[in-house]
């Protein structure tokens, strides 16, 4: 099913992030965890929690050519262009079926008879009692796009990770 691309946005804008990993992002190759909650298609009162873990990339630094010059010296202007552009690479387990129980190390897509904003709260509970810090929690308006939720997450991060001051 293809989807109209404001709507997507809407998703994008709509999602709530409401726990962010107190450790941040660390120089090589790691996991993010995270726990997203959205309401079941056909019954709304009811959840989808879906637990998974994002791959996360050590920063890879883009230069506009193979000897190591960097855009901003390239452009020798350091308010419009950064001395290099800098990235990450994330991936993540995905399903575009429904109906679907899926579980391995890294994804659980699980149905729950509670409310989202319960099962929220009750992950919520979980991990503060067990002292979890490294987790976020993520609320999807639209559980069938979870990606665009989980776009959303990772895009917050990367604005912490990159924010200049």
């Amino acid at each position: 099913m293809r989807y109209d691309p404001e709507y997507l946005r809407s998703i994008f804008e709509q999602t709530q992030i409401l726990r962010k990993p107190i450790t941040g992002i660390v120089a090589g190759y790691h996991l993010l965890p995270y726990i997203l909650v959205g309401a079941q298609e056909d019954r709304p009162h009811r959840s989808v929690e879906i637990r998974g873990k994002i791959r996360v990339s050590p920063r890879l630094v883009i230069s506009p050519r193979g000897v190591g010059q960097t855009y901003g010296e390239l452009f020798d202007d350091p308010e419009i262009m950064d001395r290099a552009l800098v990235a990450r690479l994330f991936s993540f387990a995905f399903t575009p079926r429904r109906n679907v129980i899926l579980e391995s190390e890294e994804l659980t897509i699980s149905k729950t008879d509670r409310e989202p904003r319960a099962e929220i709260g009750r992950a919520l509970d979980d991990l503060a009692r067990r002292e979890v810090i490294n987790t976020g929690v993520i609320l999807a308006p639209d559980i069938r796009c979870y990606p665009v939720s989980l776009d959303r997450f990772i895009t917050e991060i990367l604005d912490e990770e990159f924010r200049v001051g």
